[in-house]
């Protein structure tokens, strides 16, 4: 056996990995224990929880479920170690654990799509080595380790991350093929594209490098016959991604009608829109999200250098640049135009930006008198900047408490339990009422008081906080409602929020005038300089962090204003016990 030992490439590898792995994980518990603070993460949770029934059916098929059997697999371990432990002796009480604070089970949903962004670092380093030298490779593993929008995304707890490092794997699969056209390389190739769409649907647009990789080989013209193989080859690379997906989303056969109500539906909300109309996805994310995703610096290297790698290695170009481009058209044709969505295209153009990197740098070090190795890492780190400057203002925030956990802290210190309390759009959430959990409950029997998550801060379901009477308002009657009755008299209580966020919706005008004429101001809790206007947020989603222009934002969250009424304005029990005589 041959010892090597390392050299500076796998010494700058590791740093650049651990640097990768430092900014995904640090910030990792935003907003917890508010399990709302980053939208989606409760559906693809309890999906995975409610596999504990017995029931391999998800029921669910807008996301494909491969993410959802992992999470599982990852709670299973834990519900193995706790029950070896001795802490717990039996699933319903894991469930109930789940249902009581969930904290815990977010962090360890997070902490699987952080090492899977950060391991897709090391895969963009192995794609990169295949098109071009180990200094564009080390580049091009830099600028994803610092992509404002890889990093981010790598914080949260749904597929996107996790895809795209699928994604990756199949694209170095599938170069790799183009050398070696063995039924191993085609298999795994297939194998990892299934995966990938099993993780997210578009995944099966992988089909489209590894058929341009046969063309290129065909033309070649090393074999001929009608069943030559190659077309054996092809032929594998097909039944493996067919098996991998329906290993990974089986029940898209076995349910197939639920599967395709779902699938249509996802697809209908692609071309229609998420709450708020910003236009095609096509001009919207080559506009924003990209540039302001990867830095302008990053996104111009990565447009400059596509016709770059052309020129050096077309082959390898097309195939590599075909599924970026074939995703690029099909997410973006539609109006719902979240961040996320261009996700699997940001590590191609780090790879792209880090050929066009070292082709400057190479230009500079025959102009001026400067070593190679220092030319690069000069271009390098000007083209990278940008975005790392965001990574750090995001994590920063990441890591500081949330307004709404701040709210809640003091509800919970100075609104007296029993208290009737409005709220302007979700602040704390009683998830007693969540129908996701529903399927848990009847499998086990556990009562509505043990199996809902509690509000943020929470920790039982005896604290204040679950005892508030909380009422709704109703636009067009203008009055008050709980439990489905109309109030005759107003909360002790409302909580009001703002920000830039136009997706949570305002303030009604009625309520407005309600809360000047009888309320007085008891607490605010700022986030924003809403005197600003250079925030720039995902107006289609929930997440209140800005995408760019931090200027004026201390914490992440809306702000906050509680209303306390005021003494002699009419008493909300009076109007309970009116309305429970009708």
């Amino acid at each position: 056996m041959q010892w090597r030992f390392p050299g500076r490439t796998d010494f700058a590898l590791a740093a650049i990995l651990g640097l990768a792995a430092t900014v995904r994980y640090w910030g990792l518990g935003f907003g917890l224990p508010d399990i709302d603070a980053r939208p989606d993460e409760t559906t693809v949770m309890n999906v995975a929880m409610a596999f504990f029934t017995g029931d391999p059916n998800p029921h669910f098929f807008n996301y494909p479920t491969l993410y959802m059997y992992c999470l599982f697999g990852v709670y299973l371990c834990c519900y193995a170690w706790a029950l070896a432990g001795g802490e717990l002796a039996s699933v319903p009480a894991f469930l109930s654990r789940y249902a009581a604070d969930p904290g815990g089970f977010v962090l360890a949903d997070r902490a699987i799509s952080a090492l899977a962004g950060t391991a897709t670092v090391y895969v963009v380093y192995r794609v990169a080595s295949k098109l071009a030298d180990r200094r564009t490779a080390l580049v091009a593993s830099l600028f994803l380790a610092l992509a404002h929008l890889a990093v981010r995304d790598s914080h949260f707890g749904v597929a996107d991350t996790a895809a795209t490092l699928l994604v990756m794997c199949s694209v170095l699969l599938i170069l790799e093929s183009l050398d070696d056209a063995s039924s191993k390389k085609h298999i795994l190739a297939g194998a990892f594209s299934g995966l990938a769409a099993a993780a997210k649907y578009a995944g099966v647009l992988l089909v489209l490098p590894m058929a341009i990789a046969h063309v290129f080989r065909s033309l070649d013209g090393r074999r001929a016959g009608i069943v030559s193989p190659r077309r054996l080859c092809l032929l594998l690379f097909s039944g493996a991604l067919l098996f991998a997906f329906l290993a990974g989303c089986p029940f898209a056969l076995l349910d197939f009608h639920r599967f395709a109500a779902d699938l249509a539906a996802e697809a209908h909300h692609l071309r229609l829109g998420h709450r708020i109309d910003l236009g095609p996805g096509w001009p919207y994310h080559l506009q924003f999200t990209l540039p302001i995703g990867l830095g302008r610096t990053l996104f111009l290297a990565g447009v400059a250098g596509i016709p770059v790698l052309i020129r050096r290695a077309p082959r390898k170009a097309i195939v590599l640049l075909s599924f970026p481009l074939a995703y690029y058209g099909l997410a973006g044709s539609g109006h719902t135009v979240f961040l996320r969505y261009m996700l699997p295209v940001v590590p191609f153009l780090c790879v792209t930006g880090a050929v066009c990197t070292t082709a400057a740098a190479d230009l500079l070090s025959r102009r001026l008198p400067l070593p190679s190795a220092l030319a690069v890492a000069l271009v390098a780190a000007l083209v990278i900047l940008p975005s790392a400057r965001k990574v750090l203002l995001t994590d920063r925030l990441l890591a500081t408490k949330d307004s709404r956990l701040l709210a809640t802290e003091w509800a919970r210190r100075e609104i007296p339990p029993g208290s009737s309390v409005f709220l302007a759009g979700p602040i704390w959430r009683d998830q007693r009422a969540d129908p996701a959990l529903g399927r848990l409950r009847a499998a086990y029997g556990i009562s509505d008081s043990v199996s809902s998550p509690v509000s943020p801060g929470m920790t039982s379901v005896s604290d204040p906080v679950l005892t508030y009477d909380l009422w709704t308002y109703n636009q067009a009657s203008r009055r008050f409602e709980a439990a489905g009755r109309v109030q005759r008299g107003i909360p002790d209580y409302i909580f009001l929020r703002e920000s830039p966020l136009l997706a949570i919706g305002g303030t009604p005008a009625a309520l407005t005038e309600i809360v000047a004429t009888s309320y007085r101001l008891r607490a605010s809790f700022h986030a924003i300089d809403m005197g600003r206007d250079q925030h720039w947020f995902d107006m289609q989603d929930g997440f209140f962090v800005p995408f760019a222009g931090f200027a004026g934002v201390e914490r992440p969250g809306p702000n906050i204003y509680v209303y306390q009424r005021r003494r002699g304005r009419p008493d909300n029990r009076e109007s309970r016990s009116s309305s429970s005589g009708r």
